[in-house]
């Protein structure tokens, strides 16, 4: 799941927001054409880009959290063993401790975040290519949990180099266009990731899942190595003055708040019962072809129309009238997917019910991070935006995997209750303060 840093931002419900770069101000790109031509060809080369570096972020999200966890647990793997290999990709969320890094080094004549990228996509593609010599992962854990450890850090760092390539090549007639194309491109990424590299595993095996993850990751390499990026005339930025800005969101009014205490109740209760489900199908004796093409597939639809409906919604009704919605919604299409756990898990029924607690989960992540956009402040979008997201972030992993470690101790069942709880105390707590203290703006 990508965070922002100085470009764009892939929330956990998927959804990318492209504001402007903060720290450096490159020329702006020719603007987007409706007619053939030059302009046209050259927009259309960019979007291609932003397309596949998009859909490699989310390729290890997807293969992760539901073919990974699908094959584990069907090799007999405790919920406690594989929640440390969920926590394992919990690394993407501390990205903005080393983001400063990759905006203020790397900067040549030939690129600066292109040179980065020239670097990381290969490194992604042989780190996946490294899973090959893992072909029994279930009794070779903590080299996978290293693995992936390793995965997560340099794609993480593929985000930040991705964010600020794109963030420096759009302006403002091609930014919402893109937007729309990476968001696209990162539930193509899960879908891929969690659905056919699903299926390519339970048809051929291991080996050949692997090999086609890696061909994946490598995809936008020839399309990083032609594009030309424009270089900033101003000098890089200073690492103490962006290491001091990481945290001046939080003296906004309601920022605190808001970040440190309602954003992880309502996380916790949104998106830490989704690592639950696909060991939880699998004990109901699901194959690993359905678990690809629901879990890995047919989710990503409802999860995409919920996030565009409860965009229109915020602007119709506000966000506190959309929250005291869409918690309950998430916290009850939680508690209506309990009866699974017994181990009755009938397709339609169940793919039904999991659509609705996706979409609600996805209404209410777009939801948490339209107000985390209000917080940023102007000239500092994309560094406030990080931050919070990255808190965001670090609760949803933490929580995701203890949803799994206590689950192997208390079963499935008080587990969802909880984080439906959960879900509930956040809505408590986010409406009130919505509606008695000023959280960014109302946009």
């Amino acid at each position: 799941m990508g965070v922002a840093h100085n470009g764009t931002s892939a929330t956990p419900g998927g959804s990318a927001v492209i504001p402007g770069a903060t720290t450096t101000k490159a020329a702006a790109p020719p603007p987007l054409s409706s007619t053939p031509g030059p302009l046209a060809g050259r927009t259309a080369r960019l979007l291609a880009l932003v397309s596949g570096l998009y859909i490699t972020q989310y390729l290890g999200v997807g293969f992760l959290y539901v073919g990974l966890s699908a094959i584990l647990r069907r090799e007999g793997v405790s919920l406690e063993a594989l929640a440390a290999v969920t926590l394992a990709g919990a690394a993407w969320a501390f990205k903005p401790l080393w983001a400063p890094l990759i905006d203020r080094f790397g900067r040549r004549s030939t690129g600066h975040y292109r040179r980065w990228l020239l670097i990381l996509q290969p490194l992604l593609g042989l780190t996946s290519l490294a899973l090959v010599a893992i072909p029994d992962p279930a009794h070779h854990l903590p080299l996978l949990s290293a693995t992936v450890v390793a995965y997560t850090l340099i794609s993480a760092t593929q985000d930040i180099a991705a964010d600020g390539l794109t963030a420096r090549a759009v302006d403002d007639a091609t930014r919402p266009l893109a937007n729309g194309v990476a968001n696209a491109a990162q539930w193509l990424g899960n879908v891929l990731g969690g659905g056919l590299i699903v299926l390519i595993y339970a048809a051929v095996g291991w080996v050949p899942a692997m090999l086609v993850l890696t061909a994946l990751c490598l995809l936008p390499l020839p399309l990083v190595l032609a594009h030309r990026e424009a270089l900033p005339a101003g000098p890089a930025p200073r690492l103490s003055q962006a290491y001091a800005a990481l945290w001046q969101v939080f003296r906004r009014s309601g920022a605190a708040r808001w970040g440190l205490l309602v954003m992880p109740l309502l996380l916790g209760g949104t998106t830490a019962a989704y690592p639950l489900w696909t060991p939880v199908l699998t004990d109901a004796g699901w194959s690993l072809p359905r678990l690809g093409v629901v879990m890995g597939m047919l989710l990503a639809a409802p999860a995409a129309a919920a996030s565009l409906l409860v965009g229109a919604a915020l602007r119709r009704f506000g966000r506190a009238r959309c929250l005291a919605v869409t918690g309950p919604l998430v916290a009850l299409s939680t508690l209506a997917l309990i009866p699974l756990v017994t181990g009755e898990a009938p397709v339609v029924t169940t793919t039904l019910l999991l659509g609705l607690h996706v979409a609600a989960m996805a209404a209410g992540s777009t939801l948490v991070y339209t107000v985390n956009m209000s917080l940023a402040r102007p000239s500092s979008e994309g560094t406030d935006f990080t931050t919070l997201a990255a808190i965001a972030m670090v609760a949803s992993y933490i929580l995701g995997s203890g949803t799994l470690y206590l689950a192997g101790s208390f079963g499935y069942g008080p587990v969802l209750a909880g984080t439906a709880v959960l879900a509930l105390l956040g809505t408590v707590a986010g409406v009130l303060q919505l509606r008695t203290t000023p959280v960014g703006s109302s946009r």
